[in-house]
């Protein structure tokens, strides 16, 4: 009995504890203005960012062995 009650009442509380949280408010959907990516579009950024993050890969390797 008294577990259930301690649960109810962290339950309570942590109810509070969320609701005053600030979240950041998300935007209408009507007022996003990005254009939604075609498929060859998006393949073209995935690999746009593939490439890049295998440059700086290989920069940070390039940096880490002069260090050593």
């Amino acid at each position: 009995m008294i577990c259930l009650s301690l649960l109810g009442f962290c339950t309570g509380i942590a109810g509070c504890a969320v609701e005053s949280i600030p979240y950041p408010r998300l935007s209408s959907v009507k007022k996003i203005k990005n254009k939604i990516l075609s498929r060859e579009e998006q393949d073209e950024v995935i690999r746009n960012l593939s490439t890049e993050q295998k440059q700086h890969q290989t920069s940070a390797i390039r940096e880490i062995e002069k260090q050593q």
